[in-house]
Formats: structure tokens, sequence, C-alpha cells
């Protein structure tokens, strides 16, 4: 007992087989702390979660909230253009959908390199996928220009030629509104490369978690979408037009101060480089499971109403 000495009785503790042994109260206390830590670090993180989630999830809203302000002015004026806002206003909806695998891919690449702690591999991926959404907001605006009209009314086109039914936004019964949704669409179409441009920069800001800043220019988009709508559609009369002039505003504005927050964080929202073909497919083996997802999704809601309700 007199090697115990120097040690309090609270330290000496029987092992229960006739030994003793000696715990110390400041392992103790670690342990406890560590536990207290563990708790608050769930928490950060639970808190963490919905404070990022939150105003993303404001994000989807901002897009339906457009589109509802169209139809409440464009309804009060005719019911022509508010029958043509239907097919104009879902074409440019599904299309936007089509390429829902830009986003994806540019949070999964920017938050990887950032993980990584390399900013020079993060300027690099954001600038290759900047490449690849101008380009296909190019190529989308060319296609809108060309095949506008066709694709509004694509059933009737290819029936004829190849004797089988192709999905089409505007039936023969309804062909008194295409020239009005036709207009919409190519209207809209010259936005796309401002529209796939911002969404890619919006999509790095909510790969390194800043979903605050998206959210805040989304906002001020709908406020200009809202202001234009007044003053094209019902101050000025131009109708259909109007409300797809004041979106493809919206739309820039919006694109714009994007650019301009990324270029706030010390990348080069401008700089963009061709991938090369291992980036290619590294890209495309993100984005094809999402691609063919979506593609199915609007393929299948533009069946007929008998065979979309067998397909549901």
């Amino acid at each position: 007992q007199e090697v115990f000495s120097d040690k309090s009785e609270d330290e000496i503790e029987n092992d229960g087989n006739g030994g003793l042994v000696s715990v110390s109260k400041e392992e103790e206390k670690i342990v406890e702390v560590k536990k207290d830590f563990a708790k608050k670090d769930i928490w950060n993180q639970i808190k963490e979660v919905v404070m990022f989630s939150g105003p993303a999830t404001g994000l989807w809203i901002c897009g339906p909230l457009m589109s509802l302000i169209s139809t409440a002015v464009i309804g009060q004026g005719s019911s022509t253009e508010l029958a043509a806002l239907g097919p104009g206003t879902v074409f440019c909806d599904n299309m936007n959908l089509l390429f829902m695998f830009l986003p994806i891919a540019t949070s999964n690449m920017v938050a990887t390199s950032l993980a990584k702690q390399d900013k020079y591999e993060v300027q690099h991926q954001i600038s290759i996928l900047l490449f690849v959404g101008f380009a296909c907001g190019v190529l989308m605006l060319l296609l809108t220009q060309v095949l506008g009209s066709w694709a509004l009314t694509g059933h009737q086109m290819t029936y004829n030629l190849l004797k089988s039914p192709f999905p089409a936004f505007s039936g023969p019964k309804n062909a008194h509104i295409v020239p009005a949704a036709s207009k919409y669409v190519q209207i809209r179409g010259l936005a796309w490369p401002a529209v796939l441009y911002g969404l890619v920069s919006q999509s790095v800001s909510l790969g390194m978690k800043d979903s605050w800043g998206p959210l805040k220019v989304l906002v001020v988009a709908s406020v200009v979408n809202g202001i234009g709508h007044l003053v094209l559609c019902s101050f000025l009369g131009y109708g259909i037009a109007g409300a797809a002039w004041s979106t493809i505003a919206s739309q820039v504005i919006a694109a714009y101060m994007m650019i301009e927050a990324l270029n706030k964080k010390g990348y080069n929202a401008f700089a963009i480089s061709i991938p090369s073909p291992n980036e290619f497919s590294h890209i495309f083996s993100i984005v094809a499971p999402v691609f063919v997802t979506m593609f199915s999704k609007v393929r299948f809601t533009l069946f007929d109403s008998i065979p979309f309700c067998t397909h549901i």
C-alpha cells in the first residue's frame, strides 16, 4: 500500500479479480468531452444541412413561379395566347430538363476538386464545364430558331413521312395556337447560351456549399420577370411575345449575376477550355445515367393520353 500512497483513494479501484487498477479522473473527463463534441458535431452537421438545403430548395421554386407569373398576366389578355403559352412553356421547361446533367456534373466535379484543395484543378473543371454549357446553349439556340415550329407540330409532319407517330406539343386541333407558341419558343431560345452558362456558374456555387448566393440571384430574376410582364404585357400590350422577352431578360440578368459571384470567389468565369477526350469520357460517365433518366421522363410525358396513362 505504500506504493500507492501518492495516489488518492478515487484513483484506486478493484478490477474484480483481487487486483488494483489506477483510473485517472482526467481520462474520464476526456472521454466525456469527446462525447459532448460528438453530440455537438452531429447537431452542427444537421444545422449545416438545413442551412444549405433550405435556400437550395428555393432554387426549384423560382422556375414554376416565373411560369405562374406568365400564366396570370397573359390570361388577362388573350385566351389564344394563354393556350399557346401551354405548349411553349412545356417545350422550354422540358428541354431544360434534358440539361440537368450539367449542374449534377458541375457540383460533383467541383466538390471533388475542392476536397483535394487544388485551386488550379477547380478552375480547370469550371472552365471545361462552362465550355460544355455554352456549347449546349448555342446548339439549343440554333435548334429553336430553325426547328422550333417543327418541334411544336412534329406529330403531323413526321407521321406523313414515317407513317408513325412522333411526340409533339400541339395537335392538329390546336393549329391556330402554333404561330403564337412558335414565337414564344423562338424568343425564349435566344437566351439558351446564357441560361446554360449561368446554370453551370450556379452549380459551382452549390458545389462550394453556397446556396444563399444563387437564391438571392433567382429572387432578383423573379422580381425582374414580374416587372417585365407587367410593363410589356399589361401596359404595352406585347402579349405572349412580351412574356418571352421579360423571361429571357431575367434569365440573362441571373446568368450575369452568377458569373460575377463566381469571379468574386476568385475564379475566372470567362475562362473556358475545350475538354480533352479523357475529360469528355469522365464527364460522360457522370452525366449519362442522368441524361437517360431525364430523356425518358420527357419522352414518356409526350405520349398520347392512353399510352401515357398506361405508362403511369
